[in-house]
């Protein structure tokens, strides 16, 4: 998952070390990939109609990495539980991220 190195600035890194400057990408690759699989926890949730643990898992995601994906889904699932003043922060959160 390609990810900005947080040293030098260079986008699209995908490697474990930055090729500009050397800095070790490892511990942010980890994160990314954990907050990926939380959220495909959170869709298998939502397509379950859990919506409190897609709520859970989709917060989680969002914990480890702030993507509007993560976002979205828990505006999705805070929706479909009827927690509208969580789905408008999540919704916020998304669009923010989108701008």
């Amino acid at each position: 998952m390609p990810l900005t190195c947080p040293a030098c600035n260079k986008a699209n890194q995908s490697d474990a070390t930055c090729p500009r400057c050397g800095c070790d990408l490892s511990r942010l690759h980890q994160l990314a990939a954990a907050s990926t699989a939380r959220l495909a926890d959170a869709l298998t949730a939502l397509e379950e109609f859990d919506w409190p643990e897609a709520l859970n898992h989709a917060s989680s995601s969002w914990r480890l990495r702030h993507s509007a994906a993560s976002a979205r889904l828990a505006f999705l699932a805070a929706t479909a539980a009827g927690q509208t003043q969580a789905a408008l922060r999540w919704h916020r959160r998304a669009t923010d991220l989108e701008t």
